[in-house]
């Protein structure tokens, strides 16, 4: 389970990295965040790449700036009357569950980030840890979007895909974000693939964790 995350590097770095991938970013509108996005939560709207062509990947992506927590197309009341948190997708229900099935078919994203949070411990005596990637300064995570025409107006949002904790993230938590590796980023994206395979840990050492500062 992921519900705190961060991502704080400016948009343009981000924009040259994936000119060097299979689907660079050639739609975005030059905004970049007021702050280092370190602290990432529920409903937070947050940097978000998907293609500008979901039938045609190879046309490129955009990056846009959704709300964090999966509102799905049929939900067509308030905003507050959707009771799922939507921030989180179970790797292994991906493709079957009703919130989520069809923006697995049509909607699929990824999801910038530097670092995610976990904690341990009893409450009132949690402590927080970071996770990253070495070597990486920006990675991945893969996710869906949709787009509901609620009470309140046109909500577009996403989630991230979990899965079962590799060797890495298994001392601190049952559930891990799953990171991809770049050349799956457009493997990821690509609707002619079966993209569940992706949907798993990495070994050992591929995340580092340290003890945050709170």
């Amino acid at each position: 389970m992921c519900n705190r995350y961060g991502y704080r590097h400016p948009y343009n770095s981000l924009v040259d990295e994936f000119s060097q991938s299979r689907i660079p970013i050639v739609q975005w509108n030059g905004a970049e965040p007021n702050a280092p996005r370190d602290d990432i939560r529920p409903t937070n709207s947050a940097p978000v790449v998907r293609p500008v062509d979901p039938a045609n990947p190879q046309a490129g992506t955009e990056l846009v700036e959704l709300r964090w927590g999966l509102i799905p197309f049929f939900h067509r009341k308030a905003i507050k009357d959707w009771k799922v948190l939507g921030t989180n997708v179970r790797s292994e229900s991906i493709d079957t569950t009703a919130t989520f099935r069809e923006a697995f078919r049509r909607r699929r994203c990824l999801v910038p980030a530097t670092h995610f949070i976990e904690w341990t411990g009893e409450k009132g005596h949690k402590i927080m840890w970071k996770f990253t990637v070495p070597e990486q300064e920006t990675f991945c995570f893969p996710g869906l979007w949709d787009r509901a025409e609620t009470a309140d107006g046109v909500v577009e949002s996403y989630t991230l895909a979990t899965c079962a904790p590799g060797p890495d993230c298994a001392p601190y938590h049952t559930r891990q974000p799953v990171i991809l590796q770049r050349d799956q980023w457009a493997d990821w994206l690509d609707l002619t693939r079966d993209a569940r395979p992706l949907l798993q840990a990495g070994p050992a050492g591929m995340i580092a964790v340290e003890r945050a500062v709170v």
